[in-house]
């Protein structure tokens, strides 16, 4: 299925597109309570984002036939969404939390890869990890952190985004300090980590707006 792609949208179609989003998250919302958890707390991440977004940036999506955005969902390409404003394209991952986290208040998210934020090498003679710092980031690459269990309980959300720089340098420390030298012994290659609440609260960005500061 081919990917839609809007450019110099109408006011029309920019709120067919706002209201569905609502009513497909009012929906799910409602979904959540009778089964008691974010039963697909991805598509509900990306969802708010994409909501976000289009409140943020409605007048400047309207206003030239160079802006636009994608949505990518679930179609694997390494961001679920891009804008398009002039020359300057951005690509979004969103990122949805799971449960709560070591404190059992703040949000945790799902599993990271470290490899995302960080260089890995694994000696398969001796499996200790070697952690060193990512060698190329994506200047138009972000990371939105989403918190889907405050949306469930009450209807609202954080939003927390990371440049793919940024991302690099906080959940790469992480990883370096947590494993580097040090053999997983349930699976010596494996990258998983968890990025807690105490990870993403200085990038707290409610309306998106880091995504093109300049």
């Amino acid at each position: 299925m081919e990917l839609r792609y809007h450019l110099s949208m109408k006011r029309e179609e920019l709120k067919e597109w706002t209201d569905s989003t609502r009513k497909t998250l009012d929906t799910c919302r409602e979904f959540s309570k009778l089964c008691c958890k974010p039963f697909d707390r991805g598509f509900i991440g990306e969802l708010l984002v994409l909501g976000r977004l289009l409140e943020t940036y409605k007048s400047k999506l309207c206003a030239s036939a160079e802006n636009g955005f994608k949505y990518a969902g679930s179609a694997k390409k390494g961001w679920d969404i891009s804008l398009t404003l002039g020359k300057k394209t951005i690509y979004v991952n969103a990122k949805a939390t799971t449960e709560k986290g070591k404190d059992k208040v703040n949000p945790k998210w799902v599993r990271q890869h470290a490899r995302n934020f960080c260089n890995i090498e694994v000696d398969p003679r001796n499996p200790v990890q070697k952690v060193g710092t990512k060698k190329e980031v994506e200047d138009d690459l972000f990371y939105v952190f989403v918190d889907v269990r405050l949306w469930k309980d009450q209807g609202t959300t954080n939003l927390f985004t990371f440049s793919h720089k940024e991302a690099a340098k906080v959940f790469g420390r992480k990883y370096f300090k947590s494993w580097n030298g040090k053999i997983r012994e349930n699976n010596p290659t494996t990258d998983d980590f968890w990025v807690e609440y105490e990870d993403v609260k200085k990038f707290r960005d409610p309306n998106l707006n880091r995504l093109f500061r300049k």
